[in-house]
């Protein structure tokens, strides 16, 4: 079978070097033998649609630091074919039993189990580190100690009783990285009815559904406060404050406008930080670049800058203005179904307009008075440039803007 035939190449790289302490199996029964608390590790990739994912997966078992970062786990493999077969799936429930084999969000992965099975968490390899063990092993042992640490706790509040057991498990359940165990808000209120720990609050809380109670009070300032105020809750796991993040960020999208800008970019930013290698902390990127990319004098405009409204949109980058004169700033279409509408160029120094050009500006495959004069009196110390757009809607329009003196 392919799956068998690939575990057995695979594994003959995974033997343990001397200096490891890893162990490796072929399934699910071997490894009950062999694990210990540090559970089960599962090193899944792409076989054969992904000619990199398996050659990135067997470089990174033969790194020492790789391995040594895994400490006593029971390594396993899992190819993961384009098309899985109904005789695939079956084969691979006899292998790894009840383990969730749900697929992770880039392969190749490692996925950490606890000692019964229960998955801890997806430890994704990129592109951009597919040639970078020392990243890899940093992320393996970062989850490996907060497997490690929720163990413990764990274990604790097996022996501990009401409110001290509520605590422990919500202190389990709050580890950064690691999912909480199965039922655990169930199990804290059963332990802390009324809540003294203040467990139940937290590990219960679904912020998403938060936000939508709240969106019906149309006061959007007050909800973003409340979750600003949720993401330094100490309390609260990693994943709840990068949701508390995402609601933010959705508020000032909808809500904020240009004149908030700077504060999606800062929020942005906090959500990629908080947790970068999640796949909430990953998407971090693709919402900077759709929602906060700039209209830029190197870059021209896009339909992502463009308004759909009259707000000013600043031209930021270097501004080629200083000393007084004529400037002239031309605006030329380049491609999209839309052509774009200017109605306004306004010239500031810092917070002070000095110069402005309104006139109706039409820029698509014909172009029509598509040049803004400005008559700058004295020299500019800190030249800032404001575009007034004439749309209702957003446009499919993109562009270079220039400037040049006469």
């Amino acid at each position: 079978m392919k799956v068998t035939n690939n575990f057995i190449v695979l594994s003959l790289l995974l033997a343990p070097l001397s200096a490891t302490a890893y162990q490796k199996a072929d399934n699910i029964e071997q490894g009950k033998n062999l694990v210990t608390d540090d559970g089960y590790v599962i090193v899944t990739y792409a076989d054969g649609w992904d000619k990199y994912s398996k050659k990135t997966a067997e470089m990174m078992m033969a790194d020492p630091a790789v391995t040594k970062a895994l400490g006593n786990a029971v390594v396993m493999t899992l190819p993961v074919p384009n098309v899985t077969s109904k005789e695939e799936h079956e084969a691979n429930k006899t292998r790894f039993g009840n383990m969730d084999l749900s697929f992770p969000n880039v392969y190749p992965a490692i996925i950490l189990y606890d000692k019964t099975g229960r998955r801890l968490t997806d430890i994704c390899i990129p592109y951009s580190e597919r040639k970078d063990p020392a990243a890899v092993a940093a992320k393996v042992s970062k989850a490996m100690a907060g497997a490690r640490k929720q163990a413990e706790l764990l274990n604790k509040a097996e022996s501990a009783k009401g409110v001290e057991k509520a605590r422990l498990l919500g202190q389990a359940s709050t580890i950064p990285g690691i999912n909480r165990p199965n039922r655990v808000v169930d199990a804290i209120k059963k332990e802390d009815p009324k809540d003294e720990s203040g467990m139940t609050r937290i590990a219960g809380l679904n912020l998403f559904a938060t936000a939508i109670e709240s969106a019906s009070t149309k006061d959007w300032e007050a909800d973003l406060a409340t979750m600003k105020e949720l993401m330094e809750n100490p309390l609260l796991t990693t994943e709840q404050k990068q949701q508390a993040c995402c609601i933010s960020i959705g508020l000032l999208r909808r809500h904020g406008g240009l004149a908030r800008k700077a504060e999606l970019k800062q929020m942005i930013a906090k959500l990629r930080s908080l947790d970068p290698d999640s796949l909430l902390g990953q998407s971090a990127d693709d919402a900077e670049r759709m929602w906060v990319s700039t209209f830029n004098i190197v870059e021209g405009w896009s339909p992502s800058i463009l308004p759909s409204d009259a707000t000013p949109v600043e031209l930021e980058g270097k501004l080629p203005i200083s000393a007084a004169g004529t400037y002239e700033v031309t605006f030329n279409y380049k491609k999209g179904t839309e052509a774009l509408r200017v109605a306004a160029v306004e010239l500031y120094d810092g917070d002070k307009k000095i110069a402005e050009d309104r006139h109706a500006g039409f820029m698509g495959i014909k172009q029509n008075n598509n040049v803004y004069t400005l008559n700058v009196p004295a020299a500019v110390k800190k030249p800032r440039i404001f575009v007034i757009f004439n749309m209702g809607e957003k446009l499919d329009s993109y562009g270079k803007v220039t400037i040049t003196r006469k």
